[in-house]
């Protein structure tokens, strides 16, 4: 019982003192918000490492590590394959659509940007369709912390889970963007540092690695090119979902906001390449622990995986510290979402809808308590990450994907065509 209360102190020690530190980080980086261009985009300047920074740890996400990890020791390379679309559609959007992001780099969002082009109505559609979807994605970064506390620190979840939710929306409601980026990157170099550490800690508890791993991937079919490659359903399936993840992201509205807080587009460009290569590198990382965990621990079934990881591979002190860095990753994504979205509501439905001068920071600020709470009851009663993570994304990209990505390539239709091309998407 001792040893017990005194692993708990430990790692709820660890845990909390990054609460702490995120929250008065948050607030202090959040003083001074003058309006709500301000609470946007924050001044547009930001170091080109501090873009880097919170591009990261906008796409990394912590419901991504247990997907990842989840999916590639049930799937091999029907999932790692598609995996790699996601640096690559980063690698796009800043080889290909930053460059040409010159005419929306003023605009507060996405939404703006399409109301700039096709009018009041595609605003109001393009920000409402946002929102919906990303009260979905926010709940999966809330619920991952409350698996976090559930399984890796064995407390009850859902209390945890509200304070920490809590604190992610104190200071993304009181400090905006600067807030939210500048705890990124304390989030950022968090998990950036532990999901290393995690890697070698699987790798130190097995017996002769080296020699598993190549013998797992040399004779598991899922691992065999030959096999995984070919006419039939599967591949199909897989080349489907790699398609998918390699469209450019600079439509996603915490995305398009990244891209716009930099001082002019060859800095977006310069970010969102860098950003691509470190992406890869941890995709790699999280990738490798699952192929580590079917070499030593074959035939679990997806829903054992982390629990498995967490009660054979860690100990004291590392629970703790890997429990921040998933922390970090789901506070990291969760922030970024609220963030863009209540600048949504505030820019780009009350005031087309209100009056300009009804979107205030106070109104971005009430609406990012109102997401947040939503988010968390969905948190609370969802079950199925990898689900949620598929309809928040298939309710949004039909929708907005194509007319957006058209407007940064040059390509404009009327207003007419686009509201016609997403009624078709919805």
């Amino acid at each position: 019982m001792n040893t017990l209360l005194k692993f708990l102190d430990i790692d709820i020690a660890l845990v909390s003192i990054f609460l702490v530190i995120t929250l008065v980080v948050g607030i202090y980086y959040g003083r001074q918000v003058k309006d709500l261009k301000d609470y946007a985009l924050g001044g547009k300047n930001f170091s080109t490492s501090t873009l880097v920074a919170t591009l990261i740890a906008t796409w990394a996400s912590g419901s991504g590590l247990a997907t990842i990890i989840e999916n590639t020791y049930s799937s091999g390379l029907h999932f790692m394959l598609p995996l790699l679309g996601l640096p690559l559609s980063i690698w796009l959007s800043g080889q290909f659509l930053a460059l040409r992001m010159g005419p929306f780099m003023n605009n507060l969002s996405v939404a703006e940007a399409m109301g700039d082009l096709y009018g009041k109505e595609v605003r109001v559609i393009t920000s409402i369709t946002a929102i919906a979807a990303k009260i979905g994605f926010t709940a999966i970064q809330f619920q991952v912390m409350g698996r976090l506390f559930s399984s890796w620190l064995n407390l009850e979840s859902s209390t945890l889970t509200i304070l920490a939710a809590c604190i992610v929306l104190v200071y993304t409601s009181f400090g905006g963007v600067r807030s939210v980026t500048f705890t990124d990157v304390l989030q950022f170099f968090t998990f950036g540092l532990l999901i290393p550490i995690l890697t070698l800690a699987i790798w130190n508890r097995m017996q002769g690695p080296a020699q598993q791993v190549a013998a797992t991937l040399a004779t598991n079919p899922l691992f065999d090119l030959k096999t995984v490659v070919g006419w039939n359903p599967k591949f199909m399936a897989t080349l489907g979902l790699l398609t998918y993840f390699c469209i450019p992201g600079v439509y996603d509205p915490e995305l398009f906001q990244r891209l716009a807080m930099a001082r002019n587009t060859q800095q977006a460009k310069q970010a969102s390449i860098y950003a691509a290569g470190i992406f890869l590198l941890l995709f790699i990382l999280q990738a490798w622990m699952g192929i580590l965990l079917l070499v030593d621990h074959p035939n679990m079934a997806p829903e054992e995986i982390i629990p498995h990881l967490i009660v054979h591979y860690t100990y004291t002190g590392l629970r703790g510290l890997l429990g921040v860095g998933v922390v970090a990753l789901a506070m990291s994504t969760a922030d970024s979402v609220l963030n863009a979205s209540s600048v949504l509501f505030a820019n780009d439905v009350v005031k087309p809808l209100a009056g300009q001068d009804k979107g205030t920071v106070t109104t971005a600020r009430v609406f990012s308590w109102f997401m947040g709470l939503a988010a968390l009851v969905l948190a609370l009663r969802s079950k199925d990450i990898l689900n949620l993570i598929l309809a928040c994304n298939s309710f949004y990209m039909p929708i907005v994907t194509v007319p957006m990505l058209m407007a940064v390539l040059g390509f404009r239709s009327t207003t007419r065509a686009v509201l016609i091309g997403m009624a078709a998407g919805g």
